[in-house]
């Protein structure tokens, strides 16, 4: 008995010569809750209904970035419309007569990117378009080995352009729901944070036909200026009245805004949350315990509300 009495007080001694640095090892810091968004990052876009605020990801296509910022600072999207707004498709902006861009040389082509895992958030199960999914700083992405690209999820953030790859310039997209099989065809280059709500709620509007087109820009010139107020007036209320860096209004008077770090505990947790509904009375199916990449958008917030 005094023999076993012996060797717990030597351990315990043993322990209590233990250097601090061992013996009181701290727990890894958890990954904060929120980031914020970077002002050089925030687009602010003004909308009949309301402000719709876009983060931009200079990481994924840093050319098209570069080129939206140019575009705001000329203000070249004030006073122009989302002048192609189909129903369950997408919602495009800009100048719509090729005219207006002459002078904006297309940018190179960025649909993907060759990244590695290093902050890549996995999504925890299969997707239907990509071989993994997750998500990276917040925005949804797919991977194909080293391969990465963000997704059109609705409120992502793409450039139009047309049949060749480097001919985007100017014309924006916003999809109204998820428009998958536009993946890796099409550079995303941000998406919505918040005011997706204005943008579902821009009246409906088909691109210009082949005869309207004509009328509007052949020899008839009293018939052009006709089409032309007509096509304005159609859409009275897509105007955007102005779109602009945050990080050009004073700190004073900017708005911030922060989103979900999907690194975080809260970020994992809200997934779960939203891949079993086990426990919802009503539910008569099993639920699939799965979560699509797109029906769940990374939270943001406005700091200050």
């Amino acid at each position: 008995m005094k023999r076993a009495l012996f060797l717990a007080a030597f351990a315990l001694a043993a322990c209590s010569s233990v250097p601090a640095s061992i013996a009181e090892a701290p727990a890894a810091e958890a990954a904060p809750a929120w980031r914020p968004v970077a002002p050089e990052n925030l687009v602010l876009l003004e909308v009949p209904t309301g402000t719709v605020a876009i983060e931009l990801f200079p990481d994924a296509a840093p050319a098209h970035v570069a080129r939206l910022r140019e575009l705001l600072a000329e203000g070249f999207y004030d006073g122009e419309f989302f002048y192609r707004v189909i129903e369950g498709h997408v919602a495009q902006a800009g100048r719509e007569f090729e005219m207006g861009s002459k002078a904006w040389q297309p940018v190179p082509f960025e649909a993907e990117r060759a990244l590695s895992a290093d902050g890549f958030t996995p999504l925890g199960n299969a997707d239907l378009f990509a071989p993994e999914a997750g998500h990276r700083s917040g925005f949804a992405v797919g991977r194909d080995g080293r391969q990465e690209w963000l997704m059109n999820c609705p409120g992502a953030l793409g450039m139009a352009r047309d049949d060749a790859p480097e001919t985007g310039n100017t014309e924006i997209y916003i999809p109204l729901q998820p428009r998958r099989y536009l993946d890796r065809n099409y550079t995303i280059f941000g998406r919505v944070i918040a005011g997706i709500q204005h943008i579902h709620r821009l009246p409906r509007v088909d691109p210009f036909t082949e005869e309207e087109m004509n009328a509007l820009f052949g020899e008839d010139e009293p018939l052009a200026q006709q089409m032309s107020q007509y096509r304005r007036s159609k859409n009275e209320y897509n105007i955007i009245t102005s779109a602009r860096l945050a990080a050009t209004i004073p700190a004073a008077e900017r708005p911030a805004y922060e989103v979900m770090n999907t690194a975080s505990a809260e970020w994992a947790a809200l997934k779960d949350s939203k891949r079993d509904y086990s426990a919802v009375p009503a539910f008569i199916a099993p639920p699939v315990n799965k979560l699509d990449i797109c029906s769940l958008p990374v939270p943001a917030r406005k700091v200050g509300e």
